[in-house]
């Protein structure tokens, strides 16, 4: 992230011009020295000695990116900050504070009125089939995510090749999408076969069965070498055999991603057990014994009841004592209107919740389907804007691991940005409306 000899003019105009570019090429010559003070790094020019490798001064600007005198979003804080300006330089912010008014090449755009928010984290889509996987598809859903500020996203499951193909063409420019993260799915026995054999296939690096006894150092390395950020643990895993997995994915560095009911290992067994993120408020369901609850033609207001009387506290208590988060999924209970007070009542005891879908994506929509979970937390689970647009910002970063690199509008985080013509904070529909997507510095829309 200069002056030509003149000569054999003694006149006093002369001199008058040539004081002039003195003073002018001082003035510059400050301006670019505050800047480069004002840097999270020292670019490598200025200590580097003079010599034919050494970079010129004009790099320092060339790749400028200023975005001026906008309502800047403090995410942490949850509130904006009026008229700043957001310096990028390659696919990084050097500042955020005021620039220096002139600077040569570099791109500036005058954002006054406009209010800029960090790129979006969708932390649960599915991008790809799990086997025959049609790339084209791929593709265009994930350009439908980042022209929709989407400027990453976590795939829980799928045809880690085709992920890893899309992650690395996206990432060396070739193709357009946000930062794809993904996981090596991994069950139990009773899953894939119901202890019957039935599945008969090998089983990929990113897609396993895991049993006691396996080499878990094994299975868990060839995961990480097919490209996975984490592990996400599905189903058909017991309070005793979970923590080994848990165990092995650490010491390979893998993010622990995983359903919070494993089936047999009930939620607070999951978190005991030392999974990072868990996905589906829906699954507390299943911390209350209830065979009418689970019938299709049980009233709505008997299962409200149910759920009403359902104890979350000591799951609530693992949750922010182990630092997990719940990944509520509320899009896909969207029918199931018990899921919505039960996710207030998590939020309103302090878990850290973060925004996914779990939704295919429809190209047909005029907005993502993040957007309409972001309105839930607000008006059905008890979130302010601030709350849900962390959500989906820092938290979202780190679900990913990344909350040292995005999620905040920060010197030395990537410049993902997000460009919007109103308020999020008055009216988190004001997402539906962007009018630039910066990625990786460079504008999109």
């Amino acid at each position: 992230m200069m002056t030509s000899a003149v000569g054999g003019c003694h006149c006093a105009s002369f001199l008058t011009t040539h004081l002039y570019s003195i003073n002018m090429k001082r003035n510059i010559f400050i301006t670019m020295i505050s800047l480069v003070a004002s840097l999270p790094f020292t670019p490598a020019f200025v200590n580097a000695a003079p010599g034919k490798n050494t970079p010129k001064r004009s790099t320092l600007t060339e790749s400028l990116l200023i975005l001026r005198n906008a309502w800047v979003l403090d995410v942490n804080k949850g509130k904006f900050l009026v008229g700043k300006d957001v310096v990028v330089r390659g696919d990084k912010i050097i500042k955020v504070g005021k620039a220096p008014r002139k600077l040569d090449r570099a791109k500036v755009l005058d954002l006054t009125g406009s209010y800029i928010i960090p790129g979006l984290i969708d932390a649960h889509v599915h991008v790809t089939a799990h086997r025959s996987n049609n790339m084209e598809n791929t593709y265009k859903h994930l350009e439908y995510f980042l022209r929709h500020g989407i400027t990453a996203v976590r795939d829980a499951g799928g045809d880690g090749a085709s992920l890893l193909k899309a992650q690395t063409e996206i990432r060396e420019g070739r193709k357009l999408g946000p930062d794809v993260y993904f996981s090596s799915f991994m069950a139990g026995d009773l899953y894939y076969n119901r202890g019957q054999g039935l599945r008969k296939e090998p089983y990929s690096p990113w897609e396993q069965r895991l049993v006691p006894g396996d080499d878990l150092d094994k299975a868990i390395a060839s995961a990480k070498a097919c490209g996975a950020t984490g592990v996400k643990l599905y189903h058909s895993f017991d309070k005793d055999f979970l923590p080994d997995v848990v165990k092995a994915a650490k010491r390979h560095d893998l993010k622990v991603w995983g359903h919070t009911m494993m089936y047999p290992a009930k939620p607070v067994e999951v978190i005991k057990a030392g999974v990072q993120v868990l996905s589906h408020v829906s699954m507390l369901e299943t911390m209350k014994t209830d065979t009418l609850f689970y019938r299709r033609t049980t009233p709505a207001a008997y299962k409200d009841s149910v759920i009403a009387k359902l104890d979350i506290t000591e799951f609530c208590r693992e949750m922010k004592a182990h630092h997990a988060i719940l990944d509520a999924t509320l899009c896909v209970s969207e029918k199931d209107k018990w899921v919505f007070p039960l996710a207030k009542r998590v939020h309103q005891q302090g878990v850290k919740i973060v925004a996914g879908t779990d939704q295919i994506v429809d190209l047909k929509r005029p907005y993502p389907r993040l957007v309409d979970e972001l309105d839930y937390y607000i008006k059905e689970a008890g979130f302010t804007p601030a709350e849900a647009i962390r959500s989906a910002t820092i938290v979202g970063a780190e679900v990913l691991g990344e909350e040292k690199n995005r999620g905040t509008i920060k010197a030395g985080k990537k410049a993902d940005l997000l460009v919007l013509k109103n308020n999020p904070l008055l009216n988190i529909r004001a997402l539906e409306k962007i009018e630039i997507v910066i990625k990786s510095g460079k504008i999109v829309k």
